[in-house]
């Protein structure tokens, strides 16, 4: 394939073997360019690694000189177009566990020519090639097949036998592909099923007392109308269901798929009615994780989840959730979840949190609340401030994006937080003590792009505080409240802060490591802070480059807060001692005038002026020396008139 004549075989192999990567009985000729195997590999040879070149056919001879190999990695070549000799290779590696053959254009007989009889083989993967269909005479004469990856191909139908037969097949991988229905599932000897990105409408098992052993399922990104009817026996733990159309769960439009179902089990009492459904805690009792994010669900399954006694990890975010109850429902028809620990319902249109909710989940621990409806403002008598208290378990919550403008007092009062997200809650207020609850557990808070002021900021010491975002928002002085926290990461930028104070910095660079500052209108001639950070505490400003400040004579040059300053800070230094002059010669002529006001006013007037205590009448330009102070004092007060 380099251009070499047939007789120079040695000079080949010598190049071939210099471009090799070797180690310990395992050979890598990835990405040579080769068209063929190369020969005299090694009989004690483990591994190889083939892939990304150019082989076409396999050579029956090279095989050889490999029946050591246990794993061989023909991926990304063009066995597509082979002669069909394949099987005359590969037949006579008897040690042969792993095989890879994807992105090879190979078609269902091609595969199956190559695939015959390898008794041996536990792993194979056929990723990215061109099956359309799957025959019962794929996988014959392979009974310790343990893991198939058939992932991206176009596979649009399985025949009956397929799998059945392979009774040590533990992990089935069909994602991407094209499939519609699984009408009749009976591979109870799977543990991971993923029939992700297909096109499936309608997921039934067969009617079966075996108990199956699938433990993964994974019917993301398909067209689910409806939840997947499942074993009635299995130890199913991780339940993939996002991305799907669902908008009610175990209603009868289950029925409406019965075109789909094969003849016999239109009938069946698992489509029938909803039996089969209220007879469910039998093949759900042990879901840890339930995925039904992006469906179109409008009330929350409580139904379902009321069996889910094992459940830890749930996610209903995208959905069409107005509200975690309806007026209808009490808190005696909602699930008790006793192993629930995270919990998400982002991205919904949830406007309130019932009371009571929380003794529901005993030990819930995250909470995902971003981008709902929720406020802390009643705008009717009977509705119902969001609160966070008592939740004992709960570490970390998010409210990011609502409509929370107002923290009251003790809103968090006994539940230790230790992260809690804020962001995007515009023109969010913090009272005084909202978070004092919060002091010995709170270690990240996130209050960014909530247009928040200086004053609106009431935060207090947190002293185990380590993360904190304030950027986007207008605040001008940072609180001092924070001056105690042992910051690892702040965050500033975005904000209309002159200058950030040096004992509050310097308190800091005890334990900060990064610091985020631009997008801030700093004063240039104020940078002692910055010096304190980059030269005496080494803290690393990420963001330094794009930090910018302003001068105080031209509000409108910004330079970079990393420039030498000194020149300009000189002519406003000047400037600003101009302009004191000039204040103290207006403050001159100001004490001039109301001294000749005064002057004037006293000869005028003074014959009207009663004595405060000698009863006398004082004359300004005759007997100044004998007016007392009290008399200064009276005109001042009576704006210099005298009666």
């Amino acid at each position: 394939p380099y251009g070499f004549p047939p007789d120079h075989k040695v000079m080949l192999h010598f190049f071939l073997f210099t471009h090799l990567q070797v180690t310990n009985y395992e050979i890598s000729c990835c990405h040579l360019n080769l068209s063929f195997i190369p020969e005299h590999l090694g009989h004690e040879l483990k591994k190889l690694d083939l892939s990304h070149n150019h082989i076409r056919n396999l050579n029956s001879k090279t095989a050889i000189y490999l029946k050591s190999l246990q794993e061989l990695n023909l991926a990304w070549n063009n066995l597509g177009e082979s002669d069909k000799n394949g099987q005359l290779f590969l037949q006579p590696l008897t040690q042969l566990r792993l095989l890879d053959m994807s992105f090879n254009d190979l078609n269902l007989n091609v595969a199956t020519e190559f695939l015959q009889n390898l008794s041996s083989l536990q792993f194979l993967y056929l990723k990215g090639n061109k099956i359309v269909k799957l025959s019962s005479h794929l996988f014959q004469g392979m009974p310790n097949l343990c893991h198939i990856n058939l992932e991206q191909n176009l596979i649009l139908e399985i025949e009956e036998g397929t799998f059945e037969n392979l009774k040590s097949l533990a992990v089935l991988n069909l994602a991407i592909n094209a499939l519609h229905c699984i009408s009749d599932f009976r591979l109870p000897q799977l543990q991971v099923l993923n029939l992700s990105q297909n096109s499936i409408e309608l997921f039934v098992t067969a009617e079966k007392t075996d108990i199956y052993q699938l433990t993964t399922l994974d019917l993301s990104h398909n067209r689910l109308l409806s939840f997947p009817i499942l074993p009635q026996k299995n130890i199913l733990q991780h339940l993939y269901l996002q991305n799907n159309q669902m908008d009610v769960l175990f209603t009868k439009t289950v029925i409406l798929e019965r075109k789909f179902l094969p003849k016999g089990m239109a009938n069946s009492h698992m489509v029938k009615d909803d039996k089969y459904n209220q007879n469910s805690r039998n093949w759900l009792g042990n879901i840890t994780h339930l995925d039904l994010s992006k469906n179109h669900l409008s009330s929350v399954p409580f139904h379902i989840l009321k069996e889910l006694v094992a459940l830890q990890h749930l996610d209903l975010s995208d959905n069409c959730l107005l509200d975690i109850i309806s007026n209808s429902t009490s808190l005696e028809e909602l699930a008790y979840l006793p192993s629930l620990q995270s919990l998400d319902l982002q991205r919904n249109q949830i406007r309130y949190i019932p009371h009571g909710f929380f003794h529901l989940l005993p030990k819930i621990e995250v909470l995902h609340l971003g981008d709902n409806r929720l406020s802390n403002t009643r705008k009717k008598k009977d509705e119902r401030c969001v609160s966070f208290s008592d939740i004992r378990t709960l570490k970390h919550l998010s409210l990011q994006s609502n409509n929370i403008t107002r923290l009251f007092p003790n809103m968090f009062h006994q539940t230790p937080l230790v992260t809690l997200d804020l962001s995007g809650n515009n023109k969010l207020k913090i009272a005084e003590g909202a978070l004092n609850d919060l002091n010995q557990s709170l270690e990240v808070l996130n209050l960014s792009s909530n247009h928040m002021t200086a004053s609106e900021l009431r935060l207090p010491c947190l002293p185990k505080l380590q993360m904190l975002d304030l950027s986007n928002n207008r605040i001008n002085t940072l609180p001092k409240g924070i001056a105690c926290a042992a910051l690892v990461e702040a965050d500033v930028r975005n904000n209309s802060l002159r200058s950030l104070d040096e004992w509050m910095v310097a308190y800091w660079s005890a334990t900060l490591q990064s610091l985020w500052i631009s997008g801030n209108p700093f004063n240039c001639c104020s940078l002692t802070w910055l010096k304190v950070l980059t030269e005496e505490r080494n803290i690393h400003l990420p963001d330094l480059q794009l930090a910018h400040c302003l001068y105080w004579h031209n509000t409108t040059q910004s330079a970079n807060v990393t420039n030498n300053h000194s020149q300009h800070c000189l002519a406003d230094a000047s400037t600003v001692g101009d302009m004191l002059v000039l204040i103290l010669i207006i403050l001159l002529f100001v004490a001039l005038s109301m001294t000749a006001t005064v002057y004037f006013l006293s000869r005028k007037k003074c014959h009207r002026l009663v004595e405060f205590k000698s009863n006398k009448c004082c004359l300004w330009s005759k007997h100044i020396h004998q007016c007392k102070l009290s008399i200064y004092i009276y005109l001042l007060r009576r704006r210099f008139y005298l009666k």
